[in-house]
Parts: C-alpha cells; sequence; structure tokens
C-alpha cells in the first residue's frame, strides 16, 4: 500500500501545566541506501517519547543487548534518553518506510511503562486497527496542511495510548473467530438471560472446562468472572439511572436473587448496591434488598 510521505509539526500554543500529554512532531519517512542510525543514549536535544512503526520494508531496534527486526506491523516505544538505538540495516535490499509519532507529557508515563512491562518495548499490530488508523489519517491531514485545534494533540494521544493498551492486553477482543471471544460475544449480548458458563459452553458445542481454559488462555480471566463483569456494569447503570429495587435490578441482570447479587456486586466494588447507589447519587433512603 502506499502512503504520502512527509513530516510535520505541532504548533502547541495553549498549554496547561505539567502537560499532561503534547504531541510534538510526527510524520511517514522512507530510509534506504543511506546511513541511518539514531543513538537514544546520547540525543541531547531530542527528548520524549517516540513511537515508531514498520508499514513496509524492515529497520532494527537494539535494546538491552538485543537486536529486534522491525517487519511491517512492527513498532518499538522508547522514551529518550535510553539505551536503545534504532538503524537501517546496511543489507536492507528495499526501503523502510514507517510512521512515527514524538510526543511527551506527565501522563504519557503509566500508557508507557504497562506496555514496556507487558511486551518489552517492541508492539506487533495490525494496520487496520483502529489507532494506527487513526495516527495515519492525523498524518495525511498535517501534511495536507492541517492543523491542531487546542488541546486537541492530547486528545488524540490519549486515544492513541488507550487503543495500543487494548490491542496489546486483549488481543482476543479483536479476533472474533476463536471460542473465546464467540463465548465473549455471546456474555455480552445476553447476560441477563443465559443461565451461566455451562449453557455458554453448550451452545458452543464444547465442555465447560474446554471453555474454561481457552477463555483464561485468550483473556487472561475466567469466563465467569466475564460474565459477572457484564452483569456489575449493568446494574451499576441502573443503580444510577432507575428507581427500580435491588431485587428487581439483580433479576433483570441474571443474578438469582438480590442477595447473590449483594454478594457478588461487593465482591467487585468494595460496596453493597445500596451503599453504592447513596454513594453516587446522594440518596439516603433505605432501599429494598
Amino acid at each position: 500500500m502506499y502512503y504520502t510521505k512527509g513530516v510535520f509539526g505541532v504548533l502547541n500554543l495553549e498549554s496547561l501545566p505539567d502537560e499532561p500529554m503534547v504531541l510534538l512532531d510526527g510524520g511517514i519517512e522512507s530510509r534506504y541506501k543511506e546511513d541511518y542510525f539514531f543513538d537514544n543514549s546520547c540525543r541531547s536535544n531530542y527528548h520524549g517519547y517516540l513511537f515508531q512503526y514498520t508499514l513496509s520494508g524492515c529497520g532494527a531496534y537494539k535494546s538491552n543487548g538485543k537486536t529486534i527486526f522491525l517487519t511491517p506491523g512492527t513498532a518499538f516505544f522508547a522514551v529518550i534518553p535510553e539505551k536503545s538505538c534504532y538503524y537501517l540495516p546496511e543489507k536492507a535490499d528495499k526501503p523502510w518506510d514507517f510512521l512515527y509519532l514524538h510526543f511527551d507529557g506527565s501522563a504519557v508515563f503509566p500508557f508507557f511503562e504497562k506496555l514496556t512491562q507487558h511486551c518489552g518495548g517492541i508492539i506487533s499490530i495490525d494496520a487496520q486497527t483502529s489507532c494506527i488508523q487513526k495516527a495515519l489519517a492525523l498524518h495525511t491531514r498535517m501534511i495536507s496542511g492541517g492543523h491542531l485545534q487546542p488541546y486537541e494533540g492530547g486528545e488524540f494521544l490519549y486515544g492513541f495510548l488507550c487503543g495500543l493498551l487494548r490491542h496489546v492486553l486483549h488481543p482476543a477482543a479483536f479476533h472474533t473467530e476463536s471460542t473465546a471471544s464467540q463465548a465473549a460475544l455471546l456474555m455480552e449480548k445476553e447476560f441477563a438471560t443465559i443461565g451461566g458458563i455451562d449453557e455458554v459452553a453448550k451452545r458452543l458445542h464444547i465442555s465447560s472446562e474446554h471453555l474454561s481454559r481457552s477463555f483464561h488462555s485468550e483473556w487472561g480471566i475466567a469466563p465467569v468472572q466475564y460474565l459477572n463483569r457484564m452483569r456489575i456494569q449493568s446494574a451499576m447503570n441502573d443503580l444510577l439511572g432507575s428507581n427500580d429495587t435491588i431485587e428487581v435490578i439483580a433479576v433483570k441482570n441474571g443474578f438469582a436473587n438480590g442477595n447473590y447479587f449483594a454478594k457478588v456486586f461487593r465482591r467487585y466494588t468494595k460496596m453493597t448496591p445500596g451503599e453504592y447507589r447513596c454513594k453516587k447519587t446522594g440518596q439516603i433512603r433505605t432501599l429494598s434488598v
């Protein structure tokens, strides 16, 4: 696929004290048959975070004595300065085309820490995912003469980093063909009426044990936890948005009764349904359980 090359800077005239997230520059570059090498440990005039994503060709990133070849769909995420480097391999037989985003801000670090803990700073993500597509759309807009409104760069970065986290930590959510993902979709649609995990497994023509193993492997939690989360989230909405009793809300969201609902609700939120409703809405009347 062809991508229009070019780089852009961002004029940040309005800012907050200790700016949470600020986009500095970005673009799509192509490097081939040239000396392209950056040592991130000695870039005194370049600070912040760098996300560099390979669109085609191949680059290289070295950190902690390990070299990673950056093939299409692979990115490195680095904080500068750090002991790492990236470069065009000497024997590259085609151009290395990549998208990069350079940004900074106090609120970026938690995202960076979470991502690097999980994948070591090397991220594999399909070009069709929403966060990459939004970054490509921003690039096209900026090199075509567009500009960002005040705080729009920070808004983009927050969505972009949240998208990266979702794809890295919960990749199964974007692969709907797997059995585990089918189970998740079924629970999301029918959490209020489905009988439980045994029924989910039966409808997918697998054993409950197989469902539990495959679901935990892909989603990182047990299927019953996922089902409870769907039910609790919906019940929270009902607690805040209706005057229904807790018993009615419990049954409406798939729980056998109000007492069991209160037990599960407390496990996830550290408070009873009544306490949650009072805390969030200021209601002080006693509601039937």
